[in-house]
């Protein structure tokens, strides 16, 4: 049997795993099954059976059927990402945003529900993600529940799955207000950023009156995990060269709170310079030299953490909300937009829901299909799509070649953090 050219692998001392990026299955097969398989007809029989049951072996036009059922699947889901207010109470030393103490106003609020129940009300969509984002969403708490009620409204009207979460910096993440978005708003996913431990962490994560936000984010995090809310969050660690040497001292200490609590897996990023935002020259941390989020993410997984990279990069869906035909993203002024990086690039700004006059030519200038010229011989393209990050390819800092290579890197490295999770579909074994 022909292996499918879209099947990961790797041999590891006892066996090997296998991974399909066609349906996101994975395996992995011991050395004694290996070897019986060799000389035991009935045992080869039921092996290639599995195989086949699970698409692991080569289709013809499996590339292009593999395609239309992720593009099936996202038609029928659609997303918001909204951010609720312009400013935000922490002033970190890595952020690429400019501020303006300005909230969403009802206007904006009832135009951006307007257009949710246009595009609800046509029946094409079975799921519904709000993402809220800011500036810090929880200073426009008071939207994010106005707006989660008249979805959740229309959810229910036309019969709708109803998904939202949260980027926040935690720290006024009260016990009233995370009841609330869990049980009213709905809001079951937050990302809250701790970089490392107090000392690291205060020096980059700063509320604008300079002090340090470690101990209320910390004792936030706690209430959170001594609730038996359902809810699942990522805890995400920017590595700087100033905190790098802070993060396995946090697993060793105040991280062990969450390493028990399956709700809760790491994420560990790189600073990047994705702009400067309002910060001075003097007011900013440095770039690591090399990519340091893969050693500590092999680093927690050795210590039982459970990590989000993995999940989230190994899986045949369209990755980034920017290359997603039905994602709108609206600011604080009700601006419609892809990218919540590239906030103050004309190539972002598609119209305002208030006039409602979106491009949506311009709009669908980020989102980009597989090239199959030269991608369709890639083990990887179903997860890379031919370049996953539309903003990269739309600055073209880099060439093709280089950009490919980036991208294999990426997947490759999490494929060996997966391997490293074990967290395999099924192992196979002598019975």
């Amino acid at each position: 049997m022909e292996m499918s050219p879209y099947i990961l692998s790797t041999t590891l001392s006892d066996g090997k795993v296998y991974y399909n990026t066609k349906n996101n299955h994975s395996f992995f097969i011991t050395n004694e099954l290996l070897d019986k398989i060799n000389y035991d007809e009935t045992a080869r029989t039921q092996y290639l059976d599995y195989l086949v049951s699970l698409q692991y072996h080569h289709e013809e036009k499996e590339l292009e059927r593999t395609l239309a059922k992720i593009n099936a699947a996202d038609e029928k889901l659609l997303e918001f990402t909204i951010l609720t207010h312009g400013d935000c109470n922490f002033r970190c030393k890595y952020c690429y945003e400019k501020f303006e103490n300005i909230s969403m106003t009802i206007e904006v609020e009832e135009a951006i529900v307007e257009f949710a129940e246009k595009l609800l009300s046509e029946g094409k969509f079975e799921r519904f993600s709000v993402q809220w984002f800011g500036g810090e969403p929880l200073l426009g708490y008071r939207t994010i529940v106005r707006l989660s009620e008249k979805f959740l409204e229309l959810c229910s009207r036309y019969d709708i799955g109803y998904f939202s979460g949260i980027t926040t910096n935690g720290y006024l993440l009260t016990r009233r207000r995370f009841q609330n978005l869990i049980e009213n708003c709905k809001v079951t996913s937050y990302q809250i950023t701790v970089d490392g431990e107090k000392k690291f962490h205060d020096n980059q994560r700063l509320l604008k009156n300079g002090a340090g936000s470690y101990d209320r984010i910390l004792l936030n995090l706690k209430m959170m995990a001594k609730s038996s809310l359902p809810f699942q969050c990522t805890i995400r660690f920017n590595i700087s060269k100033e905190n790098a040497e802070s993060m396995e001292a946090f697993l060793r200490s105040d991280g062990l709170l969450f390493k028990e609590d399956s709700r809760y897996s790491l994420a560990y990023h790189n600073i990047g310079d994705w702009g400067q935002g309002e910060r001075s020259d003097d007011y900013c941390v440095d770039i690591p030299d090399d990519d340091l989020s893969y050693y500590f993410s092999k680093q927690a997984i050795s210590l039982g953490y459970n990590i989000s990279s993995p999940k989230t990069m190994m899986l045949n869906s369209i990755n980034c909300y920017a290359n997603r035909e039905c994602h709108y993203m609206f600011n604080v002024k009700g601006i419609v937009q892809s990218c919540t990086v590239a906030l103050y690039r004309k190539e972002n700004i598609f119209g305002s829901i208030l006039a409602g006059d979106i491009n949506e030519k311009k709009r669908k200038d980020w989102i980009k299909g597989i090239e199959y010229d030269r991608c369709s011989q890639c083990p990887y393209v179903l997860l890379c799509k031919s370049g996953y990050c539309p903003l990269v390819r739309l600055n073209q800092e880099k060439t093709w070649e280089r950009l490919c290579q980036l991208y294999k890197e990426r997947i490759q490295k999490d494929f060996s953090l997966f391997v490293l999770t074990k967290s395999y579909n099924d192992i196979l074994d002598i019975n």
